[in-house]
């Protein structure tokens, strides 16, 4: 298993201090594999590492169009963005989320993710006592290069929920 594998596989598992040493690995091995500088990015969010994230982020953006560097925006206009696009669904999709709260946190918790979860959902939704829709702000904004399309990627998210 390369180095790559092995980050990705830590990564997938929760063992995410390992999975950085590992992701570290790779990038000093491949300093031109945008993938590898994209994971350490995801990896570096989840070991509270914002600054070395945005880094890596930064750096696979420089050698892959297909990563561009992630949109950060702060909570509020995060929450501004998910009320906006609540406005903005269709009547049935609306109607889907009626009696749904909508909360927001920044990732998804390592106990989940180590029960088998992927760290890179974009949301959950939870049935059972009560009807809530988690949306996971860092893992929304990864997959966005503007604001715009975060706020597009945060309407067709809700509207699948």
């Amino acid at each position: 298993m390369d180095l790559l594998q092995k980050a990705r596989s830590l990564y997938q598992a929760g063992e995410m201090y390992d999975a950085l040493e590992v992701a570290q690995a790779a990038c000093e091995r491949q300093p031109k594999d945008a993938e590898a500088w994209w994971l350490l990015g995801c990896i570096s969010r989840y070991t509270a590492m914002p600054a070395a994230s945005d880094d890596a982020f930064r750096r696979a953006g420089g050698l892959s169009r297909k990563r561009p560097v992630p949109v950060r925006v702060d909570p509020a206009r995060f929450r501004m963005l998910v009320d906006r696009a609540v406005a903005e669904l269709s009547t049935d999709a609306r109607r889907r989320l009626e009696k749904t709260s909508i909360r927001i946190e920044q990732l998804l918790p390592l106990e989940a993710v180590r029960s088998g979860a992927s760290p890179d959902v974009p949301s959950s939704r939870e049935r059972e006592a009560q009807d809530v829709l988690t949306l996971f702000q860092v893992n929304l904004e990864n997959r966005c290069g503007s604001e715009s399309e975060l706020a597009r990627l945060v309407g067709r998210t809700l509207a699948r929920a």
